[in-house]
Order: C-alpha cells, then sequence, then structure tokens
C-alpha cells in the first residue's frame, strides 16, 4: 500500500509526537506554527487532525485512565474532538499564542485534549526528522 503524502503541517506535527509521542492541541499549534491569532491557523490545524486520524497516525485522549495513561478515543470519538476544538481554543493576545479556555486553576490539570500517536506515526515522524532536520520550518534567528 503507498505511503499517503503528508501536508506540511501533518509532517511538522508528527515530527514534534516522534520525540514526545503526545502532546495537547494548543501547545502543538504554538510549536508547529507561527501564532498570530488568525482563524486560518485553527481550521488549518483542524484538517491536519482530521487527516492524521483518519489514516489512523494519531488518536485524540481526553482523560486519563485508572494507571495515569492517555486514554485514547475512537477515531469517530476523535474526529469529534477535532470538530469540538474550536468552542475552547483561544488566542491569548497579550501572550501571542494559542490557549484553551476550558483550562481553569490553579490547580491547572492537564490541558485536553490531547494527541497520541501510533508507533508507526513514530517512525514516520522519525523519517521526517532524519530528512528535514530538528524544527525545520524555524525562521533562521540572527
Amino acid at each position: 500500500m503507498p505511503v499517503r503524502m503528508l501536508s506540511e503541517l501533518e509532517m511538522r506535527i508528527l515530527s514534534i509526537l516522534e520525540e514526545f509521542q503526545y502532546e495537547n492541541v494548543p501547545t502543538m499549534m504554538n510549536t508547529v506554527m507561527q501564532p498570530a491569532g488568525e482563524a486560518r491557523e485553527l481550521a488549518d490545524m483542524q484538517q491536519a487532525l482530521r487527516a492524521l486520524v483518519l489514516g489512523g497516525s494519531i488518536s485524540m485522549c481526553m482523560e486519563l485512565d485508572a494507571s495515569g495513561r492517555f486514554k485514547p478515543l475512537s477515531a469517530h470519538e476523535s474526529l469529534d474532538a477535532v470538530t469540538d476544538l474550536a468552542s475552547g481554543l483561544r488566542f491569548d493576545r497579550d501572550r501571542k499564542l494559542w490557549t484553551d479556555t476550558r483550562r481553569k486553576g490553579p490547580p491547572f490539570g492537564l490541558a485536553f485534549p490531547f494527541m497520541l500517536a501510533s508507533k508507526e506515526a513514530r517512525a514516520r515522524g522519525r523519517e521526517i526528522l532524519e530528512e528535514r532536520g530538528y524544527q525545520w520550518w524555524q525562521e533562521e534567528k540572527g
């Protein structure tokens, strides 16, 4: 079966998940994008996450199981979680980053939803990193 071509944003996401296996959505957005607060950023992230869920690369997670591990949602539930991102994500103009308004505190709990990469997705992320290098999308500084 041929390997599906990934978008630039999907490659960025998998390269981050290669190292950590999981990450919350606002942190991922602030890492793989240069956040400016444009609605297109959220739409682009949702599109990339949908493609990764449908391709079996990631599952979304909304809670931990009794042992403290992320509890992956089914593909259908993951797609629902991706669609629902708009209800909680907001751009903080003062700090210039995406935040989840559902995360209240202190004390602050985990910022759900999380993306959890499959073993195959992490291997693909490793291939991308070997080809492109660490955070290749960052502008060179000075």
